[in-house]
């Protein structure tokens, strides 16, 4: 067996290992433009617009829920259009007696129906309340305590700064016209004794006793019931707005409406009685 020694390995030379370091280096750089290109056409193709779609279906609307609010019937309007915006003459007070209950049911209905106001200014939204068992008609009292507070002697004034709008719905204040017993229950901490009225939280209330008879102070002063029904309610309503009571300025002359003016004996401090705040 022969032994042949091992063979000696040639070295690889220097221009060698610098000409395989060159190819290598061309590969890379080949590979690489091949990616770009290849990125470059598909961003390319992407950014082209399409062809739209035959027989394409379009979006439909989306359904909108809604409840129709019917418009009010001819008879309606023609109601509304008469409902008073200011005192002319005598109010009724809508009573069918004389005779006021110290109680009623405890419980109190409102008067149904919408009378917009002025329209001017600050609008309130109000509602009419009545205990029920009183010998009061409701949408007659209403009417009457509309024109009151949209009259421009009133709260509003000449210029339209506040106008009321009656509703049988969500109200800023009510206005309940209630028996001595329930007037009590309503205006309490206020002492009214069954007899006066008050304005207690969102509750103007209006005694009935006052409202069907006035007060003994007004006729003795030659005012009338109208006179004393346009104080009792811009009175209570002065209150709920945030005016505080006033006194009798000059003897002989007109009371500001925030003077408290229903004492039966008195003589009204020497002024003359007046329930409007803009007279």
């Amino acid at each position: 067996m022969s032994v042949y020694p091992p063979r000696r390995q040639r070295p690889i030379s220097r221009a060698h290992r610098a000409r395989r370091r060159s190819d290598w280096n061309l590969l890379i750089r080949a590979s690489s433009l091949a990616i770009a290109l290849a990125i470059t056409f598909i961003l390319i193709l992407s950014a082209m617009p399409r062809a739209p779609k035959t027989a394409q279906v379009q979006p439909t609307a989306p359904t909108l829920n809604w409840t129709a609010v019917p418009l009010p019937s001819n008879e309606q309007q023609k109601k509304e259009t008469q409902v008073p915006l200011k005192v002319s003459g005598e109010l009724a007070g809508g009573e069918t007696s004389k005779d006021v209950p110290q109680s009623g049911s405890g419980k109190t209905s409102v008067v149904p129906g919408t009378w917009p106001g002025r329209g001017t200014g600050k609008v309130y939204f109000y509602r009419v309340e009545v205990e029920n068992g009183l010998p009061i008609t409701g949408e007659t009292a209403a009417k009457s305590i509309h024109a009151i507070l949209n009259d421009p002697r009133g709260w509003g004034g000449k210029d339209g700064s506040v106008s009321f709008t009656r509703t049988d719905g969500q109200a800023d204040f009510r206005i309940v016209i209630a028996s001595p017993s329930l007037t009590d229950r309503l205006c309490a901490p206020l002492t009214t004794n069954g007899v006066s009225n008050c304005r207690n939280g969102s509750n103007v209330v209006l005694n009935a006793h006052r409202w069907i008879g006035g007060a003994k102070m007004w006729f003795n002063k030659g005012k009338t019931l109208t006179d004393y029904r346009i104080y009792e309610v811009s009175h209570e309503t002065g209150h709920w707005l945030g005016n505080g009571h006033l006194f009798c300025p000059k003897p002989g002359g007109l009371a500001p409406v925030m003077q408290q003016q229903s004492s039966d004996g008195g003589d009204n401090l020497g002024c003359i009685p007046n329930g409007w705040a803009h007279p």
